[in-house]
């Protein structure tokens, strides 16, 4: 079997390097001086990243592979103290003008033959007892029929884990460029499973982790996101290609296995060490876009999660939180994240990685100091919705989480998570970047910075057919609004569509279409789509020949009420704030569910998103955990961009009511309270949001008030699509929530004229994602 030798990876490399503008020496120095700042282990830290964006024609290709290999890079960088050096990078042609990282050796051919390699000469040679070895594959994943398959109905690993009925006799696998290329239409040129199964056991060393940020059911596109599956018809009679079979045939050799142990190990369960995969293996596994770039959606929130973990927390407790974060952040795509652990031991109560972070957690890192003293910076844990900020302020800190300088951010995102800062002194004045600011060093959000240009990304799909370049006209004419064509790369925040048979095939593969809500809609009228072409909650027409005029003017507030939720959403701070307000959720019927916490104590173990029944009759209990007296809003979101204050509730009483004291809980409904809070169908997800601040939030509490004046309901200021349309400016969610962000501004000194801002240390806000169920 051809190898690759060292010598071999620094020609392949040279290649893409000069797409890139440097050559090996200056790319080699690069990575030197980036390393000095990082701790130095006694053992080894070794990681091979593949990404492939660009397949051949026959194959879709994907756009957010690549970005995942950066995510991943910067991440085992800067918080794992891996080395540049023994970090290798596989991708495509295509993409590797695109990657400039500083990373020693980059390979800019995916093919088979050059993933096995790069596998055997990086991983397998290389590693020794002790080290820690990471291996990452984003791109396209298929399956092919399995010369020896395992049982999995019968096999331990896969026991407790649903979507693999229906995959015996089934091998997943990675798909490389050259897939196609063995001169059969029956055969593939795909890695297959229990081929990784073979190089993973041949890695010397127990402290292995294997990331797969790919699937194997259904594939293409749905609404804007894309789906890293290759669909092959008749799957079953594809077969793997001769030289994979060679290749297994002669590991299983040099591993002193034959064919049966080896399916009787697999059986069993993985190799070595722990995988982790992006999906079930009869769901999808999507990338889509967030501000700045496109990526896998497990991939970015995992390495996002992370960034800001600031414990030691377990393999096991990180899973159950990213199964949180996923259905909650994306509103329910049916993409759960899983692990696999080799069998009789305990790894999954070891760290992500299987090995300690070396620097506290972070926001942001700085990549560069340029000649011009601006400074670069990576801004891996930030949220989505915080990456909207433009002129944050950020503390420099120490291997020890002390701050010892500050910078201020200048603009927005660009080139991934990319974005330009400049040292500041106490006064916010610019100043040259001091001697101790290096490259590598971390930084902390302290103020996050709101623009005051908020837009809403409303996606064009097809189904409008005709009437597409109309409505794109008229979202153009809002304010607003941007329209955004549905290209593979755009980021949306919505989508507007007809409930045609291209999105009613869509809700049948979501398995929603028996949903209460969605099964009144009816064929052909125009409304909102989320990214995976889940239809919003009250937003399609009565009649299909409802004009594309009346159908934006129509919609029109509702666009206003889905703006005033993203804005809301981006004061999220949950991470970043030293407040500490404890979120109890529960029913009448069934008592307590779930206990959500913020601040200090955000890193104790989370759960899932609790679930409530329709009807049932919910009660929510917030309690002050901080040593001083809050003022505390509390508010729910819908989907549909609906909002209800819950708290404050009684506008007469003083607007020192609104306090919460040190050690305090409030109840909602108060236990004396006449109303109740039935949940309203259908089935879907709606958030609640605890806004908590040390000074009086007195321009929003005093909007609101009035507002509750004039609304019909009688216990809370509503904000929906028809009260919206016939509120005046003076009332509407734009006023409320630019009164929100005026207040948050007074709560801390910030140091330089902000449009509005937030310090991280007067003010908490944080989010609870509440599943209902029918």
């Amino acid at each position: 079997m051809p190898r690759l030798h060292r010598r071999h990876f620094l020609q392949l490399a040279g290649s893409g390097l000069a797409a890139i503008g440097l050559n090996q020496l200056d790319f080699l120095h690069q990575g030197d001086r980036m390393h000095q700042a990082l701790a130095q282990d006694t053992h080894r830290k070794l990681a091979l990243l593949i990404g492939i964006n660009g397949y051949p024609a026959s194959i879709p290709s994907l756009s957010g592979c690549v970005n995942d290999v950066r995510l991943q890079y910067e991440l085992l960088v800067h918080r794992y103290g891996f080395n540049p050096q023994d970090i290798l990078i596989v991708t495509d042609e295509r993409s590797a003008p695109g990657l400039d990282l500083t990373a020693r050796n980059i390979i800019a051919s995916a093919t088979r033959q050059n993933i096995i390699d790069a596998f055997q000469d990086h991983l397998i040679d290389q590693a020794k007892p002790g080290d820690v070895v990471v291996f990452h594959y984003s791109g396209h994943g298929a399956y092919v029929n399995d010369p020896y398959p395992i049982d999995y109905a019968n096999s331990p690993a896969y026991l407790n884990i649903s979507g693999y009925e229906g995959f015996d006799g089934l091998d997943g696998t990675l798909v490389p460029t050259d897939a196609l290329a063995t001169g059969s239409d029956d055969m593939v040129n795909d890695i297959m499973g229990s081929t990784l199964f073979l190089l993973s056991k041949a890695v010397n060393t127990d402290n292995f982790t294997m990331v797969l940020d790919s699937c194997h059911a259904g594939g293409g596109t749905r609404g804007n996101l894309t789906y890293r599956a290759v669909n092959r018809e008749s799957g079953r009679q594809r077969h793997p290609s001769a030289a994979e079979l060679a290749l297994k045939a002669t590991l299983r050799e040099r591993l002193g296995l034959t064919e049966n142990q080896v399916q009787a190990q697999r059986q069993e369960g993985i190799a070595k060490g722990i995988a982790m995969g992006s999906a079930r293996a009869n769901q999808l596994a999507a990338e889509q876009g967030y501000e700045g770039l496109r990526a896998g959606i497990f991939t970015y929130l995992l390495t996002r999660y992370l960034w800001q973990t600031g414990t030691a927390e377990s393999v096991q407790t990180m899973f159950v939180n990213l199964a949180r974060i996923t259905r909650a952040t994306d509103r329910g795509i049916p993409q759960d994240p899983v692990y696999f652990v080799e069998p009789g031991n305990t790894l999954d109560q070891r760290p992500p990685y299987l090995l300690e972070a070396a620097t506290p957690s972070a926001d942001a890192v700085i990549r560069q100091i340029r000649t011009d003293q601006s400074i670069e910076l990576w801004l891996g844990g930030m949220t989505p919705s915080s990456l909207k900020a433009t002129n944050s302020i950020y503390e420099v800190i120490d291997t020890q989480g002390a701050a010892i300088a500050r910078i201020q951010q200048d603009g927005g995102i660009y080139e991934g998570l990319k974005a330009t800062a400049y040292a500041i002194n106490d006064a916010g004045n610019r100043i040259a970047p001091p001697s101790l600011m290096q490259p590598g060093q971390l930084l902390r959000e302290e103020i996050r910075g709101f623009g005051t240009d908020f837009k809403l990304r409303v996606g064009l799909h097809e189904s409008l057919g005709e009437d597409l370049d109309t409505a794109g006209e008229m979202l153009a004419a809002n304010s607003a609004v941007i329209p955004v064509p549905i290209d593979g790369n755009a980021t949306t925040d919505i989508l507007i569509g007809r409930f045609d048979a291209m999105v009613q095939a869509a809700v049948q593969d979501l398995g929603i279409a028996e949903r209460s809500d969605i099964a009144t809609i009816a064929d052909g009228t125009i409304g909102l789509l989320e990214n995976n072409l889940t239809p919003v909650l009250d937003t399609f027409g009565a009649s299909p020949y409802e004009s594309i005029e009346g159908a934006m003017s129509r919609l029109d507030p509702r666009f206003k009420l889905l703006l005033g939720r993203q804005v809301l959403e981006s004061m999220v701070n949950a991470t970043n704030t030293s407040l500490n307000v404890d979120l109890a959720i529960g029913t009448i019927e069934r008592a307590s569910i779930s206990v959500v916490s913020s601040g200090a104590a955000q890193n104790r173990a989370a759960p899932e998103p609790p679930q409530v029944i329709v009807n049932e009759r919910l009660t929510l209990q917030v309690t002050n955990r901080s040593n001083e007296a809050l003022f505390v809003a509390v508010i729910t979101t819908g989907p549909n961009g609906d909002l209800v204050v819950y708290h404050p509730s009684d506008w007469n009483a003083a607007e020192i009511d609104a306090t919460l004291g040190a050690g305090e809980s409030l109840m909602i409904p108060a236990p004396n309270a006449e109303f109740h809070l039935p949940v309203q169908g259908p089935a879907g997800f709606f958030k609640v949001m605890v806004l908590a601040s040390r000074v009086q939030l007195r321009d929003s509490l005093q909007t609101l008030k009035r507002i509750s004046e004039r609304t019909i309901n009688d216990y809370f200021v509503v904000f929906d699509s028809s009260r919206e349309a016939s509120r005046s400016s003076e009332d509407s969610i734009f006023n409320v929530i630019d009164n929100f962000l005026q207040d948050f501004s007074r709560t801390g000194a910030v140091p330089q004229a902000i449009d509005a801002s937030m310090d991280h240390n007067a003010v908490l806000t944080f989010a609870a994602t509440i599943e209902v169920v029918e």
